[in-house]
């Protein structure tokens, strides 16, 4: 497992939005994180990343709009 996928997997289990949308968040910033070190883009955690940038988008479109 790689170090960005705990905040990842967590997004994607929550089931609270706004709860979720911190935890979107939180897995955006670990993978921009991860990113300040160099990864192969075809290498198999450089795919996750793009299927979990993916994925986080389409949850983030998904979630209603903060209060804040």
């Amino acid at each position: 497992m790689y170090s960005w996928q705990d905040d990842y997997i967590a997004a994607l289990a929550e089931m609270d939005p706004a709860k979720q949308r911190q935890y979107v968040y939180r897995a955006m910033a670990a993978i921009e994180q991860r990113r300040l070190s160099p990864i192969e883009p075809d290498s198999e955690e450089g795919q996750a990343i793009a299927r979990a940038e993916r994925a986080l988008e389409i949850l983030k479109r998904g979630l209603p709009e903060s209060d804040g």
